[in-house]
């Protein structure tokens, strides 16, 4: 259960530093898969909490803005302009 308190401590510190420090609210809330799996959450903060290989573990990773933002079962997720996530299209030869 500490793990848990921990990672949510770090969520939340991270999250009042970011507002702190960034006209951009968050959209998501990235961990380390290992403690992505740990925890089991879809949601913290009312933000959708995704599995990333960039934080270190026990570290997390709040996105905001554009581009690459954790990846789901189905593949990694993008961010557009207007805060809305979406799967990348695979890249592949129909050769």
């Amino acid at each position: 259960m500490q793990p848990e308190i921990d990672i949510l401590e770090g969520i939340r510190a991270a999250y009042e530093a970011h507002a702190r420090e960034c006209d951009q609210a968050p959209k998501a809330i990235l961990l380390h898969p290992g403690n992505h799996d740990l925890v089991g959450w879809d949601e913290a903060f009312g933000l959708p909490v995704l599995p990333d290989e960039r934080p270190e573990p026990m570290r997390m990773l709040l996105v905001c803005g554009t581009g690459v933002g954790g990846y789901c079962a189905q593949g990694d997720v993008y961010w557009d302009d207007e805060g809305r996530p979406y799967l990348a299209e695979a890249d592949f030869d129909a050769a």
